[in-house]
């Protein structure tokens, strides 16, 4: 079986989001029109992400539009490490 879509771009958005994270793992054998991933904050607080057409779902609850925002909402960790980066990338632009 293929691996769909959006477990294509769930372990996509999440490896390019490892910075800001303890671990997250993308579960196999979701449905081809969602995907689902356990990931652990640095915080320690474990959270439940589904992506579907209509977005990043937090524990089944609350939708968003980027995983950047979802992360941004439920980690001060995870937004004090995507700072960081952003301003190393712009300390070596100069």
């Amino acid at each position: 079986m293929s691996t769909s879509f959006y477990h294509t771009e769930l372990s996509r958005a999440l490896s390019e989001q490892a910075f800001g994270l303890a671990r997250f793992d993308v579960y196999g054998g979701s449905s081809p029109h969602e995907a689902t991933a356990s990931v652990t904050l640095l915080e320690g607080k474990t959270i439940r992400i589904t992506l579907t057409a209509r977005g990043y779902q937090l524990d089944g609850d609350q939708i968003f539009e980027s995983i950047e925002g979802l992360l941004q909402a439920v980690s001060a960790a995870y937004e004090g490490r995507r700072r960081e980066a952003l301003f190393s990338r712009l300390r070596s632009l100069s």
